[in-house]
This record gives C-alpha cells, structure tokens and sequence, in this order.
C-alpha cells in the first residue's frame, strides 16, 4: 500500500505529465492555426506549461523521484485521435479550440483532486503553487471557451 508521501509524488507527477500533454497540444495548435492572435496565445500558453511542468519536476525531484518526460496514455490517445479526425475533416478553428477546452478541462479536474489531498494542504508552498497554477489554467479554459463562443457566433 502506497504511504500518503508515495501518492502525493505520484499525484504531482502526474501533473508533470498533464502540463506535459498541455504544452504539445499548445504547441501542436500554434501550428495548425492560421489565425495569428490565435498562434501567439497558443505560443504562450505552450510555454506557461513548459514553466509549470518544469516547477512540478522540481518538487518531484526534491522528494527523490525523477519527474515523468512524456505525457499521459490519455493526452496521447486524444491527440492520436484529433490528428485521425483532422484528416477527415480538416483543421478549422473550432476543432482546435474545442480541443484546448476538452484538454484544458481535464488539467483544471486534475489539479482539483490534486487540491483536495490531505498531504497537499500540509504543505502550504505546494498547495500555493499548484492552486497559482489551477488558477491560471482556469482562466485559459475561460479564455478559450470565450473565443470559442464568439468564433461559432460569427
């Protein structure tokens, strides 16, 4: 049976993997967008998860683990079928944004539960870090969801 300490390294290295699955799924959008606003803010919010992912590593690390370098079966598996489905139907502005949402979403979920683990609490400058970072993946998911909204408006 894992000790609290062991599913505490375990739940941020997942949030390692999850920033991980952000930063190509920003990356990968930056490429396929063609608008130029779009492409600068993918840019940056490809790099606002190499930071995040990077600070998570850190802490891994000072709790003697080494920090995953690839993300999540999941991240691979939506990205494997939104490259199948890009195919199909072409990469349009609303595909891509939908998938920073779905993506965007489940990094907000992960870092909820991460939130709610005792062990977490305990630690005053991790639960600061990591609610700073849900934080601002929030406000993404708000910001893409808004651009979503008015690009099927139009």
């Amino acid at each position: 049976m894992a000790t609290e300490v062991e599913k505490l390294i375990d739940d941020l290295d997942n949030l390692v993997k999850i920033n991980i699955d952000r930063t190509h799924g920003y990356q990968l959008a930056a490429q396929d967008i063609e608008d130029l606003e779009l492409k600068n803010l993918f840019a940056s919010f490809h790099k606002e998860s190499e930071s995040f992912a990077d600070q998570l590593g850190e802490i891994v690390k000072h709790y003697g683990q080494k920090p995953s370098d690839s993300g999540t079966t999941a991240g691979k598996l939506h990205q494997t079928w939104l490259d199948l489905k890009a195919k199909f139907v072409g990469k349009d502005r609303e595909s891509i944004l939908g998938s920073c949402q779905t993506g965007d979403k489940a990094a907000v979920e992960a870092y909820d539960t991460v939130l709610d683990h005792d062990k977490v609490k305990a630690l005053p400058e991790v639960y600061a870090l990591l609610a700073s970072h849900r934080e601002v993946i929030k406000q993404d998911l708000l910001l893409i969801e808004s651009l979503q909204e008015t690009y099927s408006n139009s």
